[in-house]
Parts: C-alpha cells; sequence; structure tokens
C-alpha cells in the first residue's frame, strides 16, 4: 500500500513538471459529457483538451485539493461558496475587502509583524471602496482592490476624491462595450469642465472588442500602434478588413483573431509562435500566459517557469523554482497549494 502510494506522488510529482506535448489534444479522444450535475468546464481537462464535469459541493463539504499537480479537478465549491483554508470545507464566500480585513486581523493575533499594512475601506457590500490610501498617496482601485491604472493623489485631497470616472472607466473596459468617452482627471473623479469635448467612435463593429474612443488620457485620446491600426480599419470599410482589438493604452491586447484562428501577440502586435485556438474558442482564449512568457524571456530573467496551454492561457499549475502551486485563470498562485515537484 504505502508503494502504491508513494508511486502515485510521484507519478504525480512528474506530471507537475512535464508541459504539454504539442500535439497531446490531438492524440486525445474526448467523451462527450453528458447529463452533467453541476457545471460544464470547457476545456478544463488534462492539457486543456476536453471538457470535463466540476461536481458543485455545496457547504461544510470537504474542498482540500481533489486533484494532484498536473491533474485537473472535478469538483468545485458551488455559487456563493468557496473553499476555507483554515476547514478545508466549502464556506459562504466573503467579500474580498471583507476577506482582507480578516487576515490583517488574524495576522495580529498571531503575533506577525504588520508595518507597511494599511487597512482597508471596505464599502456597504464589503469590497473595496474605490479611494484606497496608503501612507501619503490615495489611489483609485476596483471592487477587488486592484489598483486602476494611474490614477492617484495625495493624501491630503482625499476629501475630494472620490473616483466615481476611474471605477466607471473600469466598469465600461471590463464590458466589452466600444464608443463612450471618459473625461476622468488625474486623481479619478469626473473633469469638472470638458473643453470641445470630442464624439465617441460609433463606427467600431460590436465584436472588435476595441476600446479606441472609450479612453481619455487628459484630453486627448490614447493613439497606440493598435488603435491606429483599427482607426485605419474601420475608415477602409472593406470586407474582410482585419480589426485589431486593443488594451487600454492603445497597444495590442495579447489575444487577436482573424479569419477562423485566434493566436496571441506582443504588446507591438507581433505574433508569438506556437499558441493558437480556432475562433470558435475565442471567449475562453486570452493569451496571458503567452505573453508573460514571452515578456520573461525577453527581460532575461530566470527561475520561473511559465506553463501554457497551446491556446496561450495558464495552464492550472506554476513553478517557481523548487516549488509548484496551483493557479487561477490569470496565473495567480492559490494559497496553501504549494509543493514540491
Amino acid at each position: 500500500m504505502l508503494t502504491f502510494l508513494f508511486l502515485s506522488a510521484l507519478v504525480a510529482g512528474s506530471m507537475a513538471v512535464i508541459p504539454c506535448p504539442e500535439n497531446a489534444c490531438a492524440l486525445m479522444k474526448c467523451a462527450a459529457v453528458a447529463d452533467c450535475v453541476g457545471r460544464v468546464n470547457e476545456n478544463g481537462g488534462w492539457c486543456g483538451c476536453c471538457d470535463i464535469c466540476m461536481t458543485q459541493l455545496v457547504e461544510g463539504q470537504v474542498c482540500m485539493q481533489t486533484f494532484l499537480l498536473g491533474v485537473p479537478a472535478t469538483s468545485e465549491c458551488g455559487e456563493g461558496l468557496e473553499c476555507s483554508r483554515e476547514s478545508g470545507t466549502c464556506v459562504k464566500t466573503v467579500a474580498p475587502c471583507l476577506r482582507r480585513k480578516e487576515e490583517i486581523e488574524r495576522g495580529r493575533q498571531n503575533g506577525l509583524p504588520l508595518i507597511g499594512v494599511s487597512e482597508p475601506v471596505c464599502d456597504v457590500n464589503g469590497n473595496f471602496h474605490a479611494v484606497q490610501c496608503f501612507g501619503s498617496v490615495c489611489t483609485c482601485v476596483d471592487r477587488e482592490g486592484q489598483q486602476l491604472q494611474d490614477f492617484k493623489a495625495d493624501i491630503g485631497s482625499l476629501a475630494t476624491m472620490n473616483c466615481q470616472c476611474a471605477r466607471d472607466l473600469d466598469d465600461y473596459m471590463k464590458s466589452g462595450l466600444v464608443g463612450k468617452l471618459f473625461y476622468c482627471d488625474a486623481n479619478g473623479n469626473y473633469k469638472t469642465t470638458t473643453a470641445a469635448p470630442m464624439e465617441a467612435s460609433t463606427a467600431a463593429p460590436a465584436t472588435s472588442g476595441s476600446l479606441l474612443g472609450s479612453i481619455v488620457s487628459g484630453m486627448q485620446v490614447i493613439n497606440g500602434a493598435c488603435a491606429k491600426e483599427l482607426t485605419s480599419a474601420q475608415s477602409s470599410g472593406l470586407l474582410g478588413t482585419f480589426v485589431p482589438e486593443c488594451d487600454a493604452d492603445g497597444m495590442y491586447t495579447p489575444r487577436q483573431c482573424q479569419g477562423s484562428e485566434c493566436y496571441c501577440v506582443r504588446k507591438d502586435g507581433t505574433k508569438i509562435e506556437g499558441y493558437s485556438a480556432p475562433i470558435s474558442q475565442k471567449m475562453h482564449v486570452t493569451c496571458q500566459c503567452a505573453r508573460d512568457k514571452d515578456s520573461y524571456a525577453t527581460m532575461g530573467l530566470m527561475g520561473r517557469i511559465h506553463t501554457c496551454r497551446l491556446n496561450g492561457n495558464y495552464q492550472v499549475y506554476q513553478c517557481l523554482g523548487s516549488m509548484c502551486h496551483c493557479t487561477d485563470s490569470a496565473g495567480n498562485r492559490i494559497e496553501g497549494s504549494a509543493s514540491s515537484p
């Protein structure tokens, strides 16, 4: 029995550090996911090849990692629940700001040094308030607490800082809509005056995903390489013209689609070879891993191994040095999942 467990652990550890072969999906025959009692996770199987059924756990059920590194999970906490690191069971989801407060309080109780740690300000729903201050600087953040671009001000301006424009702009960008202009001050508030207002572009097709005409820095529409190509594509009116997808800086987003294929690119639009997917899978392709891996290599850094799927998305685990850990779709580590290869 002990031998069996040792071998199982050894195989699992090996899978954690062996990247998926290039032709993995070509050799895989996927079974149809029928009568799934739960959620169908598209391309959630090994190497992102097959759909799998995710059993929805209820409150109180054990939810500790039900899979070894490299082997996809087949269960997850149901809607409104999350896996507690303390109890190892599904518990009701705690809003992000309240969770951060709890973490800080646990640190105090455990006697951990909290020098430089700022207590967050939460809204009535337990999410992060739009304005958060760290030392002498206040910044605009989204509901998860992530800083919004470079909107900030000295703490002396806190009384008049609301970050409403920064928040509305962020929500609009995440919605995928196009055509609306936002005139924000450097502190994230709406500008009180907008001399010579600019007309919003309405020519962009709804499928382009571009934000040209939505992002305003001061009084100038951001005009990066992608934004310029998008403007040209929109004005040409030619059928079949490539319409790029642009980020908030007017540069190319990691994923671009043309014809029947989606592929990964750098910020300047040049293709990152080796990563692609059928356009039918567009909604599930981010190319973030491919972009991060390419940027990391360009900087000449060492130590981190980016494990990407064939479509450029992050694999469900990543390794750094001698440690591997489970990750979310953006490549962020899931606390408590670290393991030695």
